[in-house]
């Protein structure tokens, strides 16, 4: 007996399942698609000697994303190389709080995903997901495939996922609405954030009971229920270079998803457990290009390690209509200082964005700037050793962290 389940939008795998008969189940994994939050490192600076002096100054650190960058509006279309079964020995990158850079711009070019945005007005099968705002269409321009997933950007959120319709998933069922609802990306994402993701959806499986080897051309659907988990983490940022678009900063996801399926042969027992499979997927985000390169493992029957070899599918931006909008820095503004007999009283104005700061300072003989407070939510800090008699000049900077 043959069991064929192809998870939309993305890898094609096959795994041998022992259930009662030596069952078959070939999943293709959700496609490459596009979020994430990157954050900025935001520096106010403050000179005290006789008076103070206040000179605002930026550090270039990670990117933060939000939800301007995605893909989010009708009419928004991207286009990527698509490949199967890549070398992506040494490319992935590593983990990390310093800089990487990653080179995409090589590659096979012949097989090209084109994904228009529509409202959802337009998408085929739009009555299946009434809480939807718009939806992505998949074009395959190669084998002209087409398939949809029904979004929504929600204000505080993010951008919310209700289902997919999918023919080469089920010919029986291709629609899956998802229950709950999943978070895709949420509405801001930075270096070092974290979010998970959790729903169950029905489908039919088609299946025929293969006699000596030879499908005897019987066939009958059976029901089968998806229990999908993710979790994803930004954990490494730098520069990524992209075919004809060019290079720009970028933040890395890693993410795990875990797929639990059961099905239910009709025989009176219910659903009955027949496998869990894993797969890991990277997305490298940009400013106004959301996902420009996803890199996904092969289907495992434990987690992908992070530095897999080999990608059963890759795909790689190389042209987008999304407008590029200005950089949403948020910036320390309102710097005072007030000086009195017992130090020095620094306050700055809250930033939107900006959760945490770094308040550092230099005297007039130094090269080095040193922490006067390493990490504080508040927006002010008293330094008891200025305004001394023996005090030398300081310079002071206030540094977001996010």
């Amino acid at each position: 007996m043959n069991i064929s389940i192809c998870f939309p939008q993305k890898s094609i795998l096959l795994f041998p399942l022992h259930v009662k008969k030596q069952f078959f189940i070939n999943i293709i994994n959700k496609p490459m698609r596009a979020p994430v939050r990157g954050c900025s490192a935001l520096v106010a600076a403050l000179t005290v000697v006789a008076w103070p002096m206040v000179c605002p100054l930026s550090v270039n650190g990670q990117i933060t994303l939000s939800a301007p960058d995605f893909f989010n509006k009708p009419g928004q279309y991207y286009e990527a190389y698509a490949d199967k079964d890549a070398n992506v020995s040494g490319i992935l990158g590593i983990p990390s709080v310093t800089a990487q850079a990653w080179d995409f711009t090589s590659g096979p070019t012949n097989v090209v995903y084109r994904y228009d945005y529509l409202d959802i007005k337009d998408a085929a099968e739009a009555a299946a997901f009434p809480d939807a705002g718009f939806a992505e269409r998949l074009t395959d321009q190669s084998s002209g495939t087409v398939k949809w997933l029904y979004l929504k950007q929600v204000k505080s959120q993010g951008r919310i996922t209700y289902g997919f319709r999918d023919p080469e998933f089920s010919a029986s069922k291709p629609v899956a609405v998802f229950a709950p609802a999943i978070l895709d990306f949420p509405e801001t994402i930075g270096f070092g954030d974290t979010w998970k993701s959790a729903t169950e959806f029905m489908t039919e499986i088609g299946f025929g009971i293969p006699e000596d080897g030879e499908d005897d051309g019987g066939a009958s659907n059976i029901q089968a229920r998806i229990t999908y988990t993710a979790s994803s983490k930004v954990d490494a940022f730098g520069l990524i270079n992209q075919p004809k678009i060019g290079f720009g900063e970028c933040l890395r996801v890693n993410e795990l998803v875990q797929y639990d399926i059961a099905v239910d042969f009709g025989l009176g027992d219910g659903f009955m457990s027949v496998s869990t499979q894993f797969i890991r997927n990277y997305y490298w985000l940009r400013r106004s290009h959301g996902i420009v390169v996803q890199v996904t493992s092969r289907q495992l029957d434990t987690p992908p390690p992070d530095d897999f070899s080999v990608a059963a599918a890759v795909t790689r931006m190389y042209a987008t209509n999304h407008e590029e909008g200005a950089v949403q820095v948020p910036t320390i503004s309102g710097l005072k200082l007030t000086l009195g007999k017992e130090g020095g009283l620094l306050q700055w104005a809250k930033a939107a964005g900006i959760t945490k700061y770094r308040v550092e300072y230099l005297t007039g003989d130094s090269v080095t700037w040193q922490a006067l407070v390493e990490s504080t939510s508040s927006n002010f800090v008293l330094d008891a050793a200025a305004n001394k008699p023996a005090a030398s000049a300081r310079f002071y900077r206030v540094v977001g962290l996010n």
